[in-house]
């Protein structure tokens, strides 16, 4: 069972529909605003999953719908990282079937790369490459007592990814550095941008009889029913210490299972990558 949140048509209906909805979200918003007088203003939330830099965890759209960042990569090789643009170009890695190959990927309504790589190993992975954000151009001068100065344009560039996760810190979910990769011991969770922070797993094996799509699939049991919820697909696995497991792929029709992909699998089809740094 996939956890792709899906696109839904525009509604066709008529401007009176439009007019009543619109009257409905002002009702509610006063009565928000009329139960956070009553008992107090909420604290302001870290949990930034909309927004840029794309980190584990954030929320990321394409032609099939809404998935979660699992990953955040950059090549091991050297030859290419030469350059201002390919230093800053970030790859994230999320569940394959969350957009088709050469797919445009979007947070919010900035484009921000292009599904590049799907496994051939039916695995449910794949790569974005994510394009670096240009910064103002600065000019570098130089001058020589025989001539006069002279001046040419530096153009230097921004990640729009980097190596974070989702995670609590002091009781506020934020972002927080990645710490390498593990195998689950004990009790793990899961930072999918629907449903948050959930650390109610357990390793176990995949329980007989479970047919999946996917090949490389490992499972957590929950005794929470459906932990996991449409859009968290490709979201990160991690531990309590921030060290990622792997990616979400799934769950079980029963819900109490999660199927991932797991983060030495993700490596060892990948071996070209390596987790991207913090900054």
């Amino acid at each position: 069972m996939h956890l792709v949140r899906y696109r839904r048509p525009r509604d066709p209906s008529g401007p009176r529909r439009r007019i009543r909805s619109r009257l409905l979200a002002l009702v509610a918003a006063v009565a928000a605003v009329a139960a956070l007088t009553t008992a107090g203003a909420a604290p302001a939330s870290a949990d930034d999953r909309y927004t840029l830099p794309v980190i584990a965890g954030s929320k990321i759209n394409s032609s099939a719908g809404t998935c979660t960042v699992g990953a955040v990569l950059i090549p091991r090789a050297w030859y290419l990282t030469l350059t201002p643009y390919q230093k800053a170009t970030r790859y994230i890695v999320t569940a394959a079937h969350c957009g088709p190959m050469y797919s445009s990927v979007h947070v919010g309504i900035a484009a921000i790369g292009t599904v590049d790589w799907i496994s051939p190993h039916n695995s449910d992975i794949e790569l974005i490459r994510v394009s670096p954000q240009p910064d103002e151009r600065t000019l570098y001068c130089r001058s020589h007592h025989s001539s006069a100065a002279f001046c040419s344009p530096i153009q230097t560039y921004t990640a729009r990814a980097n190596g974070q996760v989702f995670m609590p810190n002091r009781g506020r979910i934020g972002r927080q550095p990645v710490q390498g990769t593990a195998r689950p011991e004990g009790r793990f969770c899961t930072s999918g941008f629907a449903s948050g922070v959930k650390c109610v797993f357990q390793p176990v094996s995949l329980p007989p009889g479970v047919e999946t799509r996917w090949n490389h699939v490992s499972a957590g049991e929950s005794d929470e029913h459906d932990a996991i919820t449409g859009g968290d697909s490709g979201g990160p696995v991690v531990t309590y210490g921030h060290k990622l497991v792997g990616i979400i792929s799934g769950q079980t029709e029963n819900g109490h299972f999660l199927l991932y992909t797991s983060i030495d699998q993700v490596l060892a089809e990948l071996p070209a990558y390596v987790l991207a740094p913090v900054r």
